[in-house]
C-alpha cells in the first residue's frame, strides 16, 4: 500500500521518535514513583489490560474521547476492526475510525505504532508487525472522518452552519453530513455531546444542538 508520497508507516514512527522518546520516559518517571508495585511487576501485576488501559488514559488527561463500543465499528467483523482492539485497547479506550482523516491517520498511526514499540520492554505492550500494520491502515482510512467541502455547502454561514462548524471543530476536521442519512444524525450528535463533556469541551445547549442536527439532516446522504 502507497501511503502519502511513498513514505511508509515505519518511516513515519521513525521520524517522531526523537520527539516522543523524552515525554514517554518522563511520564514513565512519573509513574514509577506513585505506582512502582504495577510498573515493577510488568502487565502481569497489573490486573489485566483494564488497569493498564485505566492507567494510560489518566496519562493521557482529555486528549481522548471515552471510546466507542466494538460491535459499532464498522465491518466489526473484520480483520482490521480486530486489531483496531487488539492493539489501541492495550494503552486506551478504543478510538473511532472518524476521528480522523484518511490522510490524517498514516501519522497518527506511525507515531502509536512507535509508542507502542518502545513501551514494549518496559510495559509488555505489544506492536503490530509491517503486515498488521498494513491492514490497520486500510481499516481506518476506509472508515475515517469524510471532511466537509465547504464550498459546496453556502449555508455554512447562517446562524446552523456556523454553530455545527464552531462545535464539531473542537474535536475533529469538519464532517461531510452526507457521511449518515438523516434518522441516523440524532444519535450521532448525542455520542459526540457525550464526548465533548467527557473531553471537557464546549457543549452546545439544547436548542444550538436541534440547530446542528437540523443542518446536518437537510444535507445528509438521503436528502437530494
Amino acid at each position: 500500500m502507497q501511503i502519502g508520497k511513498g513514505a511508509s508507516i515505519l518511516a513515519l514512527g521513525a521520524a517522531v521518535a526523537a520527539s516522543l522518546a523524552a515525554p514517554i520516559a518522563a511520564s514513565a518517571g512519573e509513574l514509577a514513583s506513585s505506582e512502582p508495585t504495577i510498573l515493577a511487576g510488568g502487565m502481569g501485576m497489573m490486573g489485566g489490560m483494564g488497569m493498564h488501559r485505566n492507567m494510560m488514559q489518566r496519562m493521557m488527561g482529555g486528549t481522548l474521547p471515552p471510546g466507542m463500543d466494538p460491535a459499532r465499528l464498522p465491518e466489526s467483523d473484520s480483520s482490521g476492526a480486530r486489531l483496531l482492539q487488539q492493539f489501541c485497547m492495550q494503552c486506551h479506550n478504543l478510538p473511532s475510525p472518524g476521528l480522523h482523516t484518511a490522510s490524517e491517520w498514516p501519522q497518527v498511526l506511525g507515531r502509536m505504532n512507535m509508542r507502542m514499540q518502545m513501551m514494549g520492554g518496559m510495559m509488555g505492550v505489544a506492536a503490530p508487525d509491517p503486515v498488521q500494520l498494513e491492514i490497520l491502515l486500510g481499516y481506518l482510512q476506509r472508515h475515517a472522518q469524510k471532511p466537509i467541502d465547504a464550498g459546496e455547502f453556502p449555508d455554512l454561514n447562517t446562524r446552523e452552519g456556523r454553530a455545527f462548524s464552531a462545535t464539531c471543530v473542537q474535536c475533529h476536521a469538519l464532517p461531510d453530513p452526507r457521511q449518515h442519512i438523516a434518522r441516523e444524525w440524532p444519535a450521532v450528535v448525542g455520542r459526540m455531546r457525550s464526548n465533548m463533556t467527557a473531553m471537557g469541551k464546549i457543549v452546545p445547549d439544547e436548542t444550538t444542538t436541534n440547530e446542528i442536527v437540523d443542518f446536518l439532516q437537510r444535507h445528509s446522504a438521503d436528502q437530494k
